[in-house]
């Protein structure tokens, strides 16, 4: 009888909440359906081979090495561990590599935290808006941006792990719930040294608001962290006495302060960068998803200010699009923008609807036009391995031709299915450098390498005419080549091979 009325008082308590906050159930949904378009998305382009080397195969590598406790050196990449960057939140994912986790699990944990991170958004906007269903509004608008959809289908990296972080940050910072902010905060820095400047513009706000003590906190942890991992420990670790990014500014610099500085002494060059073209159609596309409401609110949209300069400012073009994973702190201060604006804006609630209406049509228009959703225009434009592979059988036979063998060099659609292992090479490496720790240096002995496993579809240039030789001279005999897949194991030792002798083009 005592179940019975347990299990009745149970689901009457359940009833009462979907009764009392049906917007609680939408919210769910939209998550629930985020998480299965994309969770599908992601594991489809990692099963059918379309991801890459950089940077796939360099953090499921990297968080295989940490599971197995010993040395950190990713030899997919040529750097140590924490030459690459301070990516401390990959101890947390590490343990469950010992039950078999792999890039699945990484992609799948990362679609995972960015769907979530629409919780800490409708709890801030409940509160500033005092409407449940507008703060689902805004929480909508968040999901439906393109370039959070962009960054899964980057598949894993880093800061999308750390929005969720930063969005609850915020949110227990409005509330004074200090001991949960720092926590928040942590979480989100852990996951990459570049978080703490975002953290640091928190620390700063919180100032602005002369709540003194978290904020002068904030501000001197945060800068002393950025300036240990960055100008330390980082170059340090390297082996190269230098950051493998600080070659990105071209003539500003190679550090964050000597881009700084040269941005004061040439402002027509910071200018000249600020507003080129592709910059432009950078903040028009991060910005016209929430109908450009986040200007209202300088302060929050100031939390992305940091890395969006960087994005900017940097020598290469790749940096300031909406695809990939350096849009991600940008995109928390323009959702943080978005809700703070809302609430400046709306003084009544009439012009609240109005706004988070706007904002809604807007980031709908937008993952129609520009994203990669299954709604959206770009959706088949072969962002997602969508079609069948002729060659998906032979790729796969080959890799379980390498289970239990190690020192392999893997073309980059291959090495990301092949990264657990200590010896692992982005062909052409360690042959011929390319993408390979800092400036190239510290390349290995190539005889380290007794496996080749090779898509000649990605074989051009220099590539191809080094795989030729190597067969053609005897260190390398052809195992089996199905479908343009071709598995070589090496029979004698060689020479070190000249670059120059097979041209500059990859």
């Amino acid at each position: 009888m005592a179940d019975t009325k347990a299990g009745l008082n149970h689901a009457t308590a359940r009833r009462s909440i979907a009764t009392k906050h049906p917007q609680l159930w939408v919210l769910g949904l939209l998550m629930a359906t985020w998480v299965f378009t994309f969770g599908r998305l992601v594991l489809l382009r990692q099963n059918r081979f379309g991801s890459f080397s950089l940077d796939m195969a360099i953090f499921d590598q990297a968080t295989w090495l940490i599971s197995r406790m010993g040395g950190l050196f990713m030899s997919i990449r040529g750097l140590h561990f924490f030459g690459h960057h301070f990516n401390l939140g990959l101890f947390l994912l590490a343990p469950f590599y010992w039950l078999g986790a792999g890039a699945n699990f990484l992609n799948i944990v990362m679609v995972l935290s960015m769907a979530l991170a629409a919780i800490p958004i409708y709890l801030l906007a409940r509160d500033r808006l005092d409407s449940g269903w507008l703060a689902v509004g805004l929480a909508a608008a968040y999901l439906l941006h393109p370039s959070l959809q962009f960054m899964a289908w980057e598949l894993f990296h880093p800061e999308p792990m750390a929005i969720i972080g930063l969005f609850f940050a915020w949110y227990f910072a409005r509330r004074e719930r200090w001991l949960w902010y720092g926590v928040s905060l942590a979480y989100a820095v852990c996951w990459k040294e570049d978080v703490a400047l975002a953290a640091l513009v928190i620390g700063l706000v919180l100032v602005i608001r002369k709540q003194w003590t978290p904020g002068l906190w904030t501000v001197g942890l945060a800068a002393l962290y950025f300036f240990i991992a960055n100008s330390w420990l980082i170059p340090t670790f390297s082996g190269a006495g230098e950051s493998f990014y600080n070659n990105l500014f071209g003539t500003l610099g190679n550090s964050p302060t000597d881009v700084l500085i040269n941005s004061a002494k040439h402002p027509t060059e910071f200018t000249r960068r600020v507003l080129a073209p592709d910059a432009a159609s950078f903040y028009w596309k991060m910005t016209l998803p929430f109908a450009f409401v986040p200007l209202a609110a300088p302060l929050a949209l100031g939390v992305g200010l940091p890395q969006a300069l960087i994005d900017v400012l940097s020598a290469v073009g790749f940096t300031r699009v909406i695809t990939y994973h350096y849009a991600a702190l940008p995109l928390v201060g323009l959702t943080l923008g978005a809700v703070e604006g809302v609430a400046f804006l709306g003084r009544r609630p009439l012009h609240r609807r109005i706004l988070v209406g706007a904002i809604v049509a807007c980031s709908l228009t937008a993952t129609v036009i520009w994203g990669p959703s299954p709604i959206g225009h770009e959706y088949r434009k072969g962002w997602w391995p969508l079609w069948a592979d002729p060659a998906r059988q032979a790729k796969a036979a080959a890799v379980r031709d390498m289970a239990g063998k190690d020192h392999i060099s893997a073309t980059y659609n291959l090495a990301p299915h092949l990264s657990h292992r200590r010896y692992i090479y982005s062909y052409p490496n360690p042959f011929i450098s390319d993408s390979w720790a800092v400036n190239g240096e510290h390349l290995p002995d190539p005889n380290i390498v007794h496996w080749l496993v090779l898509d000649r579809a990605l074989l051009d240039g220099r590539n191809v005419a080094l795989f030729d030789r190597l067969v053609s001279d005897g260190e390398f005999e052809i195992v089996s080549d199905d479908a343009g897949i071709v598995v070589a194991h090496r029979v004698q030792h060689g020479n070190r091979v000249d670059p120059e002798s097979f041209g500059t083009s990859p």
